[in-house]
């Protein structure tokens, strides 16, 4: 009977391992053909922008890629984590995500209008500089933002096929644009390629905007308990963006366009490699939050599993990155001689980024946004300090040794914390049990004098 008990537990096991693995398969692959389809967009915009344009245009990259995660403050990771515990909660949180990404969206745009000349000079005529920035910020944040809605809500279902499909498809048209924009249409200025990506961000978003009514009507409230979390969430974008463009404004001020060119290329190799890392976080993410609501224990022993995967996906990537770095030049041009070199450093960031988000995925799951915001939010604004001051001393080396140090640190606090918190919930218990047990030691002493 128990050799037959184990054999099925074993088989269920393995179906559910082998479940897991073709899922990750399809995600990890849309999101690497994405990733290496946003990398080939990259290229062309940086061979045919110039490396004096391209840097222009990966700062106003930088700076809206903020704004968009601030988009929505952080309402859309409530509808994964709470849709996925209980479907009936999908209606009132996509209603709330919309709500809060409307409002938001709106002050974001108008912000931008107002700080992006301040920060970055687009084109010599007012009008021009305007109108550019208004298309990459409606493009960046609005419309990106539709999108976004659209994939969490289906993987707040489970559905991440659909998910991949609007990812995969998105990006597939961005590559065709870059090749029509930039090949048959000659454009060389940020200012000509703004009207080419806001064309394009209208479309997929109407798409997703289409794909979301097949998932239900929204219930448009406001779900006042899940806004500060939500607030926690989203400002941890907002820190990591003040210590990522810290390295780029002082390096701006010490070295030359090239250096900063690279670098910025090679930074952005780095994210598009994190995608296969992210892939597999949003493939266990609704399956942490079931696990959280048994405890922090089974959280804990589940993320110990995905942490094993995320080094096996980082470390191959990591290598795989080193070894192919000599190609990038035949992909980006003459104009990035130090891509090489800056992109071997890079590369192996992304084992302690794939260690620290093992835990943060556990930490929201669990509804930990608080503790995962304060740890995330402290590294990265002593580390904006501690970027600025190590590029300023060491050029880009000192640029490359604050990187490494943030990662490792962010790392280790997070899995401290998720260790921390499973402790206190087997104490937690041992005091229950221990209570539990006195008062039935009390009942039976009464009786007995009874």
């Amino acid at each position: 009977m128990d050799a037959r008990k184990n054999t099925v537990l074993n088989s269920s096991f393995m179906q559910q391992g082998l479940r897991l693995l073709l899922s990750y398969a399809g995600s990890g692959s849309s999101m690497l053909a994405a990733s290496a389809s946003q990398l080939i967009t990259f290229a062309l915009l940086a061979r045919y922008l110039g490396s004096e344009q391209f840097g222009l245009y990966a700062i106003i990259t930088a700076l809206t890629n903020v704004a968009v995660q601030l988009c929505g403050i952080g309402s859309s990771e409530a509808l994964i984590r709470r849709s996925a515990q209980n479907p009936d909660d999908y209606p009132p949180l996509l209603g709330h995500t919309i709500i809060l990404s409307v409002v938001s969206s709106v002050v974001l745009v108008i912000a931008g209008l107002i700080i992006m000349p301040m920060t970055v000079t687009i084109a010599p005529d007012p009008w021009v500089a305007t109108r550019t920035s208004l298309l990459i910020l409606i493009s960046n944040i609005v419309l990106l933002k539709v999108v976004s809605i659209a994939t969490s809500a289906y993987i707040a279902h489970s559905r991440f096929a659909v998910a991949n499909a609007i990812e995969f498809g998105f990006a597939i048209l961005r590559t065709l644009t870059a090749f029509m924009a930039c090949l048959v249409f000659s454009t060389s200025t940020v200012a000509d390629w703004a009207f080419w990506h806001f064309g394009l961000h209208v479309v997929i978003a109407v798409v997703a905007m289409w794909s979301l009514t097949y998932l239900g009507k929204p219930k448009f409230v406001f779900v006042r308990e899940e806004f500060m979390n939500g607030v926690f969430f989203s400002t941890q974008f907002l820190f990591k963006a003040l210590r990522q463009n810290a390295d780029l404004l002082v390096l701006n001020a010490l070295a030359g366009a090239e250096i900063v060119g690279s670098y910025s290329v090679a930074r952005r190799i780095l994210e598009s490699s994190y995608l296969a890392i992210e892939a597999l976080n949003r493939l266990v993410y609704p399956g942490s939050a079931k696990a959280a609501k048994v405890g922090m224990v089974a959280l804990l022993h589940r993320t110990r599993k995905v942490l094993l995967a995320s080094l096996a996906v980082s470390t191959a990537s990591a290598l795989a990155i080193f070894v192919l770095a000599p190609l990038l030049p035949w992909l980006f041009g003459d104009d990035y001689p130090s891509l090489i070199t800056f992109t071997r450093v890079l590369c192996f960031v992304l084992i302690p980024m794939a260690i620290y988000a093992s835990a943060m995925e556990a930490l929201g799951a669990a509804g930990r946004q608080g503790t995962r915001a304060a740890i995330f939010n402290t590294a990265n604004f002593f580390g904006a300090g501690l970027v600025a001051l190590m590029t300023w001393q060491g050029g880009i080396n000192g640029t490359f040794a604050s990187y490494y140090i943030v990662e490792i640190a962010i790392a280790i606090a997070n899995w401290a914390a998720l260790v921390h918190y499973a402790r206190q919930s087997v104490a937690s218990r041992d005091v229950d049990a221990a209570g539990a047990v006195d008062a039935d030691t009390v009942r039976k002493a009464k009786k007995e004098n009874a």
